[in-house]
């Protein structure tokens, strides 16, 4: 190869793994906006796809680049080499990563755990389990977040790597526990619920709860009214008896739980917060989630304002308090619409509309809920990530259902397994009543 074209095609490979980076840090971004529907992402692996491609395509030249930014590039590129690596079988070249990542950036851990989620080729299953198994601290959670997303089999191995890795490390394996549902490891898991670290005792308590043990919820039950985290997990699992404590812990966290619980018993408190301006946007969503009312409003919303950024005379005009612009009046932000946070709004809907709902029935904007009424939800364009990482966890939790769904799974591969879902939770109607209290795929009274 003449030395002006590969000099050529190594700058085109570096083009696409920087193009790659880009658009995978983009992506992971628009997981966090509310503003941009989850399949509205799939444009953007689109993108993320055809430049991966076009690495597989450049053959071993594109490889050697790829080797090289892995070992130099940022966490995007990363990202795409070990994507790379995995669908051209470079297994000595991936496990190069893996021996090398450290475990003090998140970033590049998260984009390896990424890449093997995605791409990780059966063939490698022995051989990274075999590390798993060692506890490793920098691996077990990379590899246990690959195998716990897709659902592999690997129960020994994690709880081997429980026992040896550090604790920093224990969340990953713990949640993937849960993935897997493997039930020998329960003792281990509710002992873990006295953890001095909050993410253990949170991945704990939801592991169990997917896996059907009824013991978490109690727990948190207890813990609700001290501690931040059981709440999300109540929103998931609890029964009756989680309104009556969720309705006395004032944070927007438990706002949104009762939300997802979905008792209209619990909407006059909602409507009460809404008066607090700590709570409104909470509870606004909240309501939404049970009511599907559709209220919506434009506001503006001015940019964050970092002061470092600033000139001088800018950092003096705000310490004056003067709002800045952009030199023709307008202030730096943007309109954004958002559910009503508007309390007289609200009121008149729930006075016009408050005999559809039945008090101690569940609902889910304004349908009572049921199995196919999660999925339906979490392949609307408009459910918030918020709400389908909820609904995902709930059809796990207190129907039994696990369909192997992710909210952070590529497009397509949701659309497709969301279509089975559906059609599977169509066949299974009648085994669940609507609106009823489950958990573990038991109605249950209290």
């Amino acid at each position: 190869m003449a030395l002006s074209q590969r000099a050529f095609l190594i700058r085109l490979y570096e083009e696409y793994l920087e193009e790659a980076s880009f658009l995978y840090a983009q992506r992971r971004t628009l997981f966090q906006n509310p503003e941009i529907p989850w399949t509205k992402i799939g444009g953007f692996e689109e993108r993320l796809e055809a430049h991966i491609d076009g690495l597989v395509v450049g053959g071993t030249l594109a490889l050697e680049v790829g080797a090289a930014r892995a070992a130099e590039g940022d966490f995007g590129e990363i990202f795409a080499a070990m994507c790379l690596f995995c669908r051209q079988n470079q297994r000595d070249s991936a496990l190069a990563v893996l021996e090398a990542l450290d475990p003090d950036d998140a970033k590049k851990a998260v984009a390896v755990a990424d890449a093997l989620k995605y791409e990780l080729p059966d063939a490698w299953t022995p051989d990274l389990l075999t590390l798993l198994e060692r506890g490793d601290p920098k691996l077990a959670p990379v590899l246990a977040r690959a195998f716990g997303y897709r659902r592999r089999p690997c129960g020994p191995q994690l709880m081997s790597a429980m026992k040896r890795c550090a604790a920093a490390a224990l969340p990953e394996v713990v949640w993937a526990l849960g993935r897997i549902a493997y039930e020998p490891a329960a003792e281990a898991l509710f002992d873990y619920l006295r953890s001095e670290d909050e993410p253990v005792r949170s991945a704990a308590a939801l592991a169990l709860a997917r896996m059907g043990d009824a013991r978490p919820i109690e727990y948190c039950l207890g813990a609700a009214r001290s501690q931040g985290w059981p709440v999300q997990v109540l929103a998931v699992a609890a029964g009756r008896n989680g309104l009556a404590v969720l309705r006395e812990v004032e944070t927007a966290e438990s706002a949104m739980a009762l939300g997802m619980l979905g008792d209209p018993v619990c909407a006059p408190l909602l409507l009460a917060r809404m008066e607090q301006p700590e709570s409104a946007a909470a509870a606004a969503n909240a309501l939404e989630c049970l009511t599907g009312a559709g209220l919506s409003e434009t506001v503006f919303v001015p940019d964050e304002v970092n002061e470092d950024e600033l000139f001088e005379s800018e950092r003096e005009a705000l310490k004056q308090g003067k709002p800045l612009d952009r030199g023709d009046g307008r202030p730096f932000g943007s309109n954004v619409t958002r559910v009503s946070q508007d309390p007289s709004q609200w009121s008149d809907w729930w006075r016009a509309n408050a005999l559809r709902f039945t008090a101690g029935v569940r609902y889910r904007r304004g349908v009572p809920l049921s199995p196919a009424n999660l999925v339906d939800l979490l392949a609307a364009p408009d459910t918030p990530h918020e709400i389908r990482r909820f609904c995902g966890e709930e059809l796990a939790a207190r129907y039994r259902e696990d369909f192997g769904f992710e909210p952070d799974m590529p497009a397509a591969r949701q659309a497709v397994l969301l279509a089975e879902a559906a059609a599977g939770a169509a066949s299974r109607s009648g085994r669940f009543r609507e609106g009823g209290w489950y958990f573990a795929g038991r109605e249950v009274s209290r």
